[in-house]
């Protein structure tokens, strides 16, 4: 009997393949809220606000970074959770409190409303990928776990690619408040699958040690709020306090961690070779894929093509989407190279493939073809999902069982801290840089007594240098993102460096 056929077939919950399936309808689902209302701010605006306006725009970026924020803070603490009280439980605990925030945020009266309904709606989608990865640690064999981990790290990537796809085909016909109430029933068959085929992991008699979680969340939310309102409201009066706060809170958890009983986040995770090393990995990740994700379509609108008219915001998702369509695919073939081959390899092989990636994009030039634009961009996605399954397995082979779901938490907050980090450092010396550039050669003026043609031709020039400034800003963003990769093979060679925890209680399959 294989680790994949049933003892019992009638016991539907003890059947790997539909547990994979409905593990990752709910991951898809909360990955694509994640994007979703990218496409349709501008309605959002226009709705909410009487009227569209540019400032209204800027400020609903906010809707984006509150579902981050969110995401990222409750992480931890639901990780916990699922540990003590059950993974399913948990998992649709996640999924409620995830259709809770999507009524809500149907509902909104305003813009202010909306971001806070986001960050609600994230604390649910948030914990449904860690939950997730712990029970694929704790109920599947080894052999198994690279290529479940692989087909659960696609689901979360496919979400974010077709989020703002879904998201201008509700909002065009049927409103964008219909994408939020789409989410209730599908929520409601996610947990009626979770309750029928997914059996609960148990209970432990610890408690949640929800003071630390507290001052963690404090910690991460002000230090969120802090770098990404700084540029609007100022770092002295906004950002820097917010970001002294947030290391005073920072602080006190750490205190109220060495305090507890049985702490929100066991720090002895880290004495593993292994783990330690997966998130170092995970962080450098997140630095190297927000910088592709933010910085291609900025490339295809503000450097490229000035003899084409057509440049738009589209153009720039459809240059993209080369990228992204590519990552659910490296995730599956990591995953399959790592169950069949070597997980150390998958993940070496991952960061090389895309440094290479990112570095043939630093050359490109406003004359690049298309095919030379898709080869490069390809070759980034395959190596940015290659990495994502031996990542997650070397973290999860590395934990106690009762420490499953947090240490996936920890893992999961890693890249998006490194996601975090990456894009508001980058952003914050890369405008400095060009400002800086530019600042030397400003807009030339007409001369009294000078031609047009000459005017025009200064002009020109101006313009010409203009678009070499910025060249070089990119052309320095995906090196450093390449040098984040090539950094980041340094611990994926030191992973499964340590001892490999077997499946839960049964090496041969489900319990």
């Amino acid at each position: 009997m294989t680790a994949w056929t049933l003892e019992k077939p009638v016991n539907q919950k003890n059947n790997p393949n539909i547990v994979l399936a409905v593990l990752c309808t709910g991951i898809f689902l909360a990955a694509v809220d994640q994007t979703v209302v990218v496409t349709v701010l501008p309605q959002i605006v226009s709705d909410l606000q009487n009227g569209f306006s540019s400032a209204g725009v800027e400020r609903a970026g906010w809707i984006v970074t509150a579902y981050l924020t969110g995401y990222t803070i409750m992480l931890p603490l639901m990780g916990r959770v699922a540990d003590l009280h059950g993974h399913r439980r948990t998992y649709n605990l996640a999924m409620a409190i995830f259709a809770a925030g999507s009524l809500m945020c149907a509902l909104t009266p305003n813009l202010f409303f909306l971001v806070g309904f986001r960050a609600i709606q994230a604390v649910g989608g948030g914990a449904v990928l860690p939950i997730a990865l712990a029970v694929v640690g704790d109920r599947f064999p080894s052999g198994k776990r690279a290529l479940a981990l692989g087909i659960i790290g696609a689901a979360a990537e496919a979400g974010g690619v077709l989020g703002p796809l879904y998201g201008s085909l509700i909002g065009q016909y049927l409103g964008w408040r219909a994408i939020f109430y789409l989410n209730i029933p599908l929520v409601l068959l996610i947990i009626w699958l979770m309750r029928r085929y997914v059996a609960e992991s148990g209970r432990r008699g610890s408690r949640v040690d929800w003071r630390s979680g507290a001052l963690l969340a404090a910690a991460l939310g002000l230090a969120t709020a802090g770098v990404s309102g700084a540029r609007e409201a100022g770092w002295l009066v906004f950002g820097g306090p917010l970001l002294a706060l947030s290391i005073g809170f920072l602080a006190g958890f750490i205190f109220s961690v060495k305090r507890a009983e049985h702490p929100l986040i066991d720090f002895s995770m880290f004495r593993s070779r292994s783990f330690s090393a997966a998130n170092a990995a995970h962080f450098l990740l997140g630095v190297a894929l927000i910088t592709a994700l933010a910085q291609v379509p900025v490339f295809a609108y503000s450097a490229g093509w000035p003899e084409t008219a057509d440049v738009s915001p589209l153009r720039g998702g459809l240059l993209l989407i080369r990228l992204t369509l590519l990552i659910p695919v490296g995730a599956v073939l990591g995953g399959l190279l790592s169950a069949r081959v070597s997980g150390r390899l998958a993940a070496v092989a991952g960061f090389c493939l895309s440094a290479f990636g990112l570095w043939r994009l630093s050359m490109w030039q406003t004359t690049v073809g298309d095919l030379r634009q898709t080869f490069d961009l390809m070759t980034s996605g395959i190596g940015f999902g290659l990495v994502i399954a031996p990542i997650s397995l070397a973290a999860i082979e590395a934990l106690r069982r009762d420490r499953l779901a947090s240490g996936a938490s920890v893992l999961t907050a890693s890249r998006i801290t490194g996601m975090a980090v990456g894009l508001a450092a980058l952003n914050s010396w890369g405008i400095t840089d060009f400002e800086s550039t530019m600042s030397r050669f400003p807009a030339p003026l007409p001369q009294i007594g000078e031609s047009f043609s000459t005017y025009l031709n200064q002009i020109s020039a101006w313009e010409h240098r203009n678009i070499i400034t910025i060249l070089g800003v990119f052309r320095d963003f995906f090196l450093i993102a390449a040098a984040a990769c090539l950094l980041a093979v340094i611990p994926a060679i030191l992973l499964f460096s340590g001892k490999r925890r077997p499946a839960g209680s049964n090496e041969d399959g489900f319990d």
